[in-house]
């Protein structure tokens, strides 16, 4: 058996308006689309049925679901902030279909830190 190093936890005091966070890239695949509708029990079938995607929607292929995008978004932020990071409120725009074969990639940037009344500490990111 052995031990495993506790994972490091980002603390406000070294977190700083204009830092970079780093970029995170994933490919995307019919496998992606398909766990990531069945674990948000979407039953659509433009999230499994490639005909369907295709001859009834119109689209170029099945493709995430607005749940599995927020994962995403979310797995990006805490895999930066560490196992003690945790999300207030997440804001977000699907400005195109993500399909098998697209690449996702996330950057994000610091854009506000502060701490509230009860010593709660806040950073914004713009992703």
């Amino acid at each position: 058996m052995s031990a495993t190093a506790p994972a490091p936890t980002l603390t406000l005091d070294r977190v700083h308006v204009g830092d970079v966070l780093p970029e995170l890239a994933v490919d995307v695949t019919a496998t992606t689309v398909v766990l990531g509708a069945l674990a948000t029990r979407d039953w659509r079938p433009m999230h499994h049925d490639y005909k369907f995607a295709t001859e009834r929607n119109g689209t170029r292929d099945i493709f995430l679901n607005t749940p599995n995008q927020a994962a995403w978004f979310e797995r990006y932020l805490t895999d930066w902030t560490g196992p003690h990071g945790r999300l207030g409120t997440v804001t977000f725009r699907m400005k195109d279909s993500v399909f098998p074969g697209d690449t996702m990639v996330f950057r994000g940037e610091v854009t506000a830190v502060a701490t509230d009344a009860l010593g709660c500490g806040w950073v914004g990111v713009e992703v």
